[in-house]
């Protein structure tokens, strides 16, 4: 255990380590723990395991004070240098549960996934087992919360289309469970979750050909491969598409394709990718982000909107 300027309340530091043991860490950097590879220090980082753990945080939040932050696995989220004050919890030794339940009356089949469960592991279960419906999630990374959080999705689906009920955990009011309809969710967003953290989702799958199933998912993610980035370490997309635009043509068109500001670059392949290639600062990625946007409003009068969340404040 260690602790640094960002942290040193030994008070705060025992009542979490009764509670959590080596299920917390103080001081902790966080970029290992997002997909971006950038990040400074949490001041808390927790690792619940279930919804108890989940209440200890609450009560610990509320009688400290604290802050909470949820990142997940960090797939899509970009942490500032600074890090993250109070408490941040990840989701990577939770929830994490698959279960099949019993066929509906219209032949679809329900499926019980934990918000800890990465989506790339559903997937590859569902396929095994002859279930089509989640073929649209094929190679993309992160878990199934932080997927229902963003809508995640391409041009194939998104999980709003499959998704039938929801059990959530708010941290200041607790869980509850509930039916979920499409019109609750768009592109890249939802009307469901806000702040609280996915515990589990329903999902509606469909019975079909495994090896029909597997052909696409293999077809989805060679597309990927051969269109997106993957050798560097990203967020994926960095923009939302402005409706009836591409942002990534956009920025190309921008003339801004291989800009540099320190570690972090404008993909060649895709312009909507900004890649960390050279041991980047969070700085270098939000430079990046602020002359994109700037370049993109000045010369095609569009205000590009972040895909990728962006945690921390700056000092």
């Amino acid at each position: 255990m260690s602790t640094n300027s960002f942290f040193n309340d030994s008070r705060t530091v025992d009542k979490f380590s009764q509670s959590f043991g080596d299920r917390v860490r103080f001081g902790e950097i966080l970029a290992p723990y997002v997909a971006y590879r950038v990040g400074g220090p949490a001041d808390i980082l927790v690792f619940p395991k279930n919804e108890a753990d989940l209440n200890r945080i609450s009560e610990l939040s509320l009688e400290l004070g604290l802050p909470i932050t949820i990142i997940g696995t960090g797939t899509n989220l970009l942490v500032r240098d600074e890090g993250i004050r109070g408490i941040t919890v990840s989701l990577l030794q939770a929830f994490q549960q698959i279960e099949s339940l019993d066929s509906t009356p219209s032949g679809t089949y329900l499926v019980r996934s934990g918000g800890g469960v990465g989506k790339p592991e559903l997937l590859e279960w569902a396929v095994k087992r002859g279930l089509t419906g989640l073929e649209f999630s094929a190679g993309v990374p992160g878990t199934i919360g932080g997927g229902i959080f963003m809508n995640a999705g391409t041009k194939y689906g998104c999980y709003g289309d499959i998704l039938r009920e929801i059990r959530l955990y708010d941290f200041e009011s607790g869980a509850r469970q509930l039916k979920t309809q499409q019109s609750q969710f768009g592109y890249r967003e939802q009307k469901l979750v806000s702040g609280s953290l996915v515990l589990w989702t329903l999902f509606e799958l469909k019975m079909g050909d495994s090896v029909t199933i597997r052909r696409e998912v293999d077809r989805i993610i060679a597309e990927r491969a051969e269109k997106q980035p993957l050798d560097y370490p990203s967020c994926g997309s960095t923009f939302k598409n402005p409706e009836g635009l591409s942002a990534g043509r956009l920025i190309e068109r921008a003339g801004l394709k291989g800009l540099q500001i320190g570690g972090a670059v404008i993909s060649e392949k895709h312009a909507n990718f900004i890649l960390n290639r050279e041991n980047a600062k969070a700085q270098d990625i939000l430079d990046l982000i602020d002359v994109i946007k700037k370049k993109v409003r000045e010369q095609f009068s569009v205000e590009l909107e972040c895909e990728v969340i962006i945690l921390g404040s700056a000092q």
